[in-house]
């Protein structure tokens, strides 16, 4: 076993109310199983695919109880194991396995379980100001994630604590998340006036689909309870006007514009902030970015001042600030004028 760590101050620089933030892990830790030992592995099929059919997919042994693989851990037939069933097939030497492999077998039987499996743990430290209020949350790994648990605790100012592993707690993923390739999270969270929680959701995913139950979220801003959410809103006044927006590279595009009143407050509440926006669009095809007509933008929107609705030219303004805004496009994608289709 052996373990090191990162200062990440020294390596980013430091930050503004942090005084530690620190990596560590610890590499070949032994992993106990104690069942596993006791009563010995218990030896199924796992794979991927095929998903949808005709696309590559592979299947080979693990230990159903704490996610342990032979060595070699075995390339078996897919037209003749399905995953889950249990493996009471040969065990192959790897010498043997090596040989098959040597003459341009595809397919081979699992070698012995390894005598001393190990896994590494890791997380990170940190001492003074994060973001947010509180937040605690525990993330069991779907089968292919490099993190079969996780979790964290985040309280400001004090600080935040990240904790993962890698290969310990197979038990729980192979139980909990069986099949897909989405971890599984429960979060509670409190920041900008909002408790938030997840309850056994799809990390990083949402969708109307999901129970009512899995995601949730409760205000404490007495200001938007009582005026409703800070938004913008648009009303129409002159439009849509055409307009031509002429590039630096010479290429003109039609576009039309449309003079838009933008505010910026509550429903329930007269004060709020004002400006004037121009949406565009262009009807022909987009106007391109990079070379060869890739990566076509086909409208957006631009702010202007009220002195160019006040002299009736805010649709000159609207045009020249397109412009500037696509060559600015152009600049970072390296556009070629010489390239550029259409």
């Amino acid at each position: 076993m052996w373990w090191h760590s990162t200062d990440y101050l020294k390596r980013d620089g430091r930050q503004r109310g942090m005084l530690v933030h620190r990596g560590f892990w610890a590499h070949q830790v032994p992993r106990l199983m104690l069942w596993c030992r006791l009563r010995g592995h218990k030896p199924v099929v796992d794979g991927y695919g095929p998903t949808p059919p005709g696309t590559d997919a592979a299947r080979w042994v693990v230990c159903d109880r704490c996610g342990v693989r032979p060595d070699p851990q075995g390339n078996l037939p897919v037209k003749h194991f399905d995953v889950g069933q249990p493996y009471n097939g040969k065990v192959y030497t790897p010498q043997f396995t090596q040989a098959m492999q040597a003459l341009g077998s595809t397919t081979w039987g699992p070698g012995p379980w390894p005598d001393r499996p190990t896994g590494t743990l890791g997380g990170e430290l940190v001492l003074g100001k994060t973001f947010g209020v509180f937040s605690a949350q525990l993330t069991i790994g779907a089968a292919g994630a490099d993190h079969p648990v996780s979790g964290h605790m985040r309280v400001w100012p004090l600080g935040a604590l990240y904790l993962h592993t890698e290969a310990f707690g197979t038990w729980l993923q192979r139980r909990l998340v069986p099949e897909g390739y989405e971890s599984r999270v429960i979060n509670v969270s409190i920041g900008e006036w909002t408790i938030r929680w997840k309850w056994w959701a799809r990390e990083n995913h949402w969708s109307r689909d999901d129970p009512w139950w899995m995601h949730g979220s409760i205000s404490l801003d007495l200001v938007q309870a009582l005026f409703g959410p800070k938004r913008y809103s648009y009303e129409t006044v002159e439009g849509p006007v055409l307009g031509w927006i002429k590039m630096p590279e010479g290429d003109s595009h039609q576009v039309q514009l449309t003079l838009q009143r933008q505010r910026l407050g509550r429903p329930r509440l007269k004060r709020a902030k004002w400006a004037w926006s121009v949406d565009w669009e262009t009807p022909n095809g987009g106007i391109p970015t990079k070379t060869n007509g890739r990566n076509r933008i086909t409208g957006s929107a631009v702010s202007i001042l009220d002195e160019a609705v006040e002299t009736h030219t805010w649709d000159v303004l609207a045009c020249a600030l397109i412009a500037r805004q696509l060559s600015d496009e152009r600049a970072q994608y390296g556009y070629c004028a010489q390239s550029t289709e259409g």
